[in-house]
């Protein structure tokens, strides 16, 4: 099986080939929208395990609903930070560029406010 097939066959049915929500975060071979889709389906399915446990029809493996949202969670924050770390880019490159007077000022604040937030 090739890489790309691979990695789809994970975001598809995530639960066959990971131990924990977490772990799909950290798969370097999938893309931020195969992550989501991944965790989104073991959100689905620990919903429904919870429901189930909760109907009294349990007994089997725990629900790991927290994990996945934790999960979600993690993945979404470095989504943000990623997309901080684009705006930051273009922003000091259009600094190097010269910007107009008007604009030079607003972009040194633009980049001081952007830094300050990845030191967060």
């Amino acid at each position: 099986m090739n890489q790309h097939a691979d990695a789809h066959a994970r975001s598809v049915t995530p639960a066959a080939h990971f131990a924990e929500p977490h772990h799909v975060v950290h798969d370097p071979a999938l893309s931020s929208d195969q992550k989501a889709h991944a965790l989104a389906a073991l959100e689905q399915d620990a919903r429904q395990l919870a429901e189930a446990t909760s109907e009294g029809m349990g007994g089997g493996e725990p629900s790991k609903l927290h994990d996945v949202l934790d999960a979600k969670d993690a993945l979404l924050a470095a989504t943000v930070t990623d997309a901080y770390g684009i705006v930051l880019l273009d922003l000091q490159l259009r600094q190097t560029l010269g910007p107009s007077p008007e604009a030079a000022p607003l972009i040194e604040r633009a980049i001081e406010a952007l830094t300050k937030l990845a030191a967060v």
